[in-house]
């Protein structure tokens, strides 16, 4: 074990950093060690149990210290950071920015944006003292730039972007070995968001659609499944050099297609139902 590479996975326990902890778990000549905020949780110790090899350590995204003793030692670091964490019902968030007059989406984004530079400022350090092999952002684009200025309130996108810019201007050294994965649509998005989530009425199943035009593919990919082999593939191919991004998609289907897909496994009627602006926002 001595002689074994290691990589530390930051969120563990969540849907990405799970599967990128299991997958190297399997790797010959690797060791995981997953960074959690509680070691001690369901998912956690449910994890262990699965994977006894895997070593789990505290570490808050918002407490730099702490991802900095977590980093020692690493050979390869996969990093995520989560907008939606902010704005779920209960948290902080809207409280705090009501008190500072801003919108909780744009504090969910400052918040997601300090994690991520937290990550590389400690990351950075760990490169410093013991060079990394590779540094992995699970990053998305910056959607103002890439539409010309047309979709601007992508939140969730954009504060990923802005601290992948962070990365690049503030520590190139680390830049120079980082690579990074775009993690497609989430197959869970149908059964979680209120916008995606199938509806029945009269023998039939709707599926809303408001954000992607007729005809048009997304990504389809399952993140507890896919994202761990995206990730072997940035760290261990030859055919993946520092500086690349892989667009994780596990297969293109148009929402149609995907009805269509659905309806036809269960056995039963599925199809798209188009959603207006103003039915969105209502």
């Amino acid at each position: 074990m001595t002689d074994s590479k290691l990589i530390v996975v930051v969120g563990a326990t969540g849907q990405q950093g799970g599967s990128v902890a299991r997958v190297f778990s399997q790797e010959p000549g690797w060791r995981v060690r997953g960074i959690t905020r509680n070691p001690k949780s369901k998912a956690a110790v449910a994890l262990t149990q699965q994977h006894p090899t895997i070593e789990l350590v505290s570490g808050d995204l918002d407490e730099q210290a702490s991802l900095g003793k977590a980093f020692a030692g690493a050979d390869a670091i996969f990093s995520v950071t989560d907008f939606w964490q902010f704005v779920k019902p209960g948290q902080r968030t809207f409280k705090e920015a009501a008190d500072q007059g801003i919108q909780p989406n744009l504090l969910a984004m400052e918040k997601e944006v300090q994690q991520g530079k937290n990550i590389i400022n400690a990351a950075a350090t760990a490169h410093s003292t013991k060079p990394l092999h590779r540094f992995i952002i699970s990053n998305l684009s910056d959607s103002n730039k890439w539409s010309a200025g047309n979709i601007t309130h992508n939140l969730h996108f954009d504060g990923k972007a802005q601290y992948t810019t962070y990365l690049h201007s503030t520590h190139p050294q680390l830049s120079s070995i980082s690579s990074f994965v775009q993690i497609g649509y989430y197959l869970s998005n149908n059964l979680t968001s209120p916008l995606t989530t199938p509806y029945k009425q009269n023998n039939t199943f709707f599926f809303p659609s408001g954000c992607v035009p007729n005809g048009k593919p997304l990504p389809y990919v399952n993140p507890p499944t896919d994202t761990g082999h995206f990730v072997r593939a940035l760290i261990l191919s030859d055919k993946s050099p520092p500086g690349t991004t892989i667009l994780g998609g596990h297969r293109n289907l148009t929402v149609e297609e995907y009805a269509a897909l659905w309806g036809k496994t269960l056995g039963v009627k599925a199809q798209v139902k188009y959603l207006t602006r103003d039915e969105i926002l209502a």
